[in-house]
């Protein structure tokens, strides 16, 4: 089975459950958006995904593999992502902190530096690449995790499954940026890149997502197309809040229009 699979997903890491049944599906080459409230378990959800946070009941597959059985560099060669708030302490330059993305690859020096210049290009980071990351804007900071990120996952030979996961990445970024990194995960889901990517900007996700996914208290409220998902009544019930709904002049998406 292709891409990543959730069945009945639970995660309760000290004993009260932060994740409650999750199921979706999400093939390569699609793009879902993850939204929800503060605190409905977003950020939790990506670092179930990721490794970082265990599952306590229900299945998490990739490739129709379990995840939790696929060794630990081959995982890391699938799946790569952004954290909303990295802890980088240290004094490496932006190009050392991207090329920590090709770590689990065993690519030649030459292939890496291709990589390198490809990944910075497409991230708007090369005029950092010999600046120290600390000394970095809370903006420039977040454009560089993303592409450590993109690099881990950035050729279609990596790995025969490649997610990529994304935790609030516009959330630091100007208009332009955020218009650069929408286009830089639609390139890499035609390249065949599933990716899943949280953000409260449902205006942002609507026109660019095939599938919405949204969270509330842990569980799972809602799964389907933005049409599906974006509704007044899903915004008054978990969002407490009166909107307007509208057909996106230039696109036909759902456009959200709070009162």
């Amino acid at each position: 089975m292709d891409g990543l699979q959730l069945r009945n997903l639970c995660a309760s890491p000290w004993g009260s459950p932060l994740l409650r049944d999750i199921n979706f599906a999400l093939a390569s080459g699609d793009v879902l958006g993850l939204i929800g409230p503060n605190g409905a378990g977003k950020s939790s959800l990506l670092h179930c995904i990721a490794g970082g946070l265990p599952a306590s009941a229900g299945q998490l597959l990739l490739g129709g593999e379990p995840l939790a059985d696929i060794p630990t560099r081959q995982r890391a060669r699938c799946i790569a992502m952004q954290v909303q708030h990295p802890l980088l302490n240290f004094p490496f330059t932006v190009e050392e902190v991207i090329l920590l993305g090709r770590t689990p690859h065993a690519s030649g020096q030459r292939g890496v530096r291709q990589i390198l210049r490809e990944v910075m290009a497409a991230t708007d980071t090369a005029g950092l690449a010999r600046r120290p990351y600390t000394q970095l804007s809370g903006g420039e900071k977040q454009r560089v995790q993303l592409a450590r990120a993109v690099a881990q996952v950035w050729r279609e030979e990596d790995a025969p499954q490649r997610l990529l996961l994304l935790d609030e990445p516009n959330s630091a970024l100007d208009l332009h940026h955020q218009q650069m990194v929408l286009e830089l995960v639609g390139q890499l889901a035609s390249r065949g890149c599933a990716v899943l990517l949280a953000s409260h900007d449902c205006n942002l996700l609507s026109p660019r997502v095939d599938h919405l996914l949204l969270l509330d208290k842990g569980a799972q409220a809602a799964y389907g197309t933005p049409a599906e998902v974006l509704t007044r009544e899903m915004f008054s019930q978990v969002f407490a809040v009166q909107v307007h709904i509208q057909a996106h002049p230039g696109n036909g998406a759902p456009l959200v229009i709070q009162r």
